[in-house]
């Protein structure tokens, strides 16, 4: 075959293979759809919170129980005078009654409630005969608290206000329940407290809280719950008197202002501010006592 054969016979070969595989009457290629992504579903309401169940008042807030004889009894031994000393008083009469711890003003020769850089002179008026409280009375007073009108509960607030170790200060508790006080020494008798756990200072402070003794223990809206008159310092635990032991004190009543309407919004953020400002007035003083 000579070579313009074989040139021709390529030719063919190539046109063949051309038709088979497609050429020009191939149909032109697809064109791609477009990536779409598919909407996103159609959100779906929220299913209504299930309200929780409320728990019963007993839960909420367990009333204080009534005095017993097999409450825990703790013991107080105050020792003989040596020297000044002071402590707290508050106002519960505006005619010049004050309320204070008794052994803050117990074998004084002379007492006093500072007041700005002098001192207000004030005599016993009345002592109770087994709890550790005392009546002052001194010429004019201050606006008076008033006692609180609900029961205490377990775990409730309480907002102690005077003068530990000498300089104003207060402290936060919260009841931890019944308790009794056996007082030895100077003065005996035993007597209803009740029992706070600490659960802050204002200012912050550490050691003892010795000073705050006779100053009152008010509710949230500013009414007397009770006196503090004892501390635990390793415990970080006070005692107060009774609420029924200032309502009724030694079989007489004692003067304590009748429950009124909120005097103060009191709280662990404001106790600070109120406490200066009931000290500010007067309500309640350093209490002091001139010995020897």
């Amino acid at each position: 075959m000579g070579g313009l054969d074989r040139v021709a016979l390529l030719l063919l070969l190539v046109a063949i293979a051309w038709h088979v595989l497609g050429g020009d009457d191939a149909p032109p290629e697809q064109p791609r759809r477009p990536h779409v992504e598919a909407p996103p579903p159609a959100p779906q309401p929220r299913p209504a919170p299930v309200p929780l169940p409320t728990p019963p008042p007993a839960e909420r807030a367990r009333p204080l129980p009534p005095p017993s004889a097999d409450d825990p009894l703790f013991h107080v031994r105050i020792d003989r005078r040596r020297g000044s000393a002071t402590g707290t008083a508050f106002s519960i009469d505006a005619a010049g009654l004050w309320l204070t711890a008794r052994h803050v003003v117990h074998e004084c020769d002379r007492i006093g409630l500072r007041r700005d850089r002098g001192l207000v002179r004030a005599t016993v008026a009345w002592v109770h005969p087994r709890a550790d409280l005392a009546l002052l009375r001194t010429q004019g007073g201050t606006e008076p608290f008033a006692l609180a009108s609900t029961p205490l509960s377990l775990g409730q607030d309480g907002y102690a206000i005077g003068y530990p170790q000498g300089r104003p200060g207060s402290v936060h508790g919260r009841v931890l329940g019944r308790s009794q006080m056996q007082a030895e020494g100077r003065f005996a008798g035993r007597a209803p407290t009740i029992a706070w756990a600490e659960r802050g200072r204002a200012p912050d402070f550490s050691g003892s809280i010795g000073g705050i003794s006779g100053g009152p223990v008010l509710d949230a809206r500013g009414h007397l719950v009770g006196v503090i008159v004892a501390e635990t310092p390793r415990r970080g635990r006070f005692e107060t008197i009774a609420p029924e032991v200032l309502a009724a004190g030694a079989g007489r009543p004692l003067p304590v202002g009748a429950p009124g309407t909120s005097e103060a919004d009191l709280s662990a953020r404001t106790l600070p501010g109120v406490a200066d400002s009931l000290r500010e007035r007067l309500r309640i003083a350093q209490a002091v006592c001139v010995a020897g």
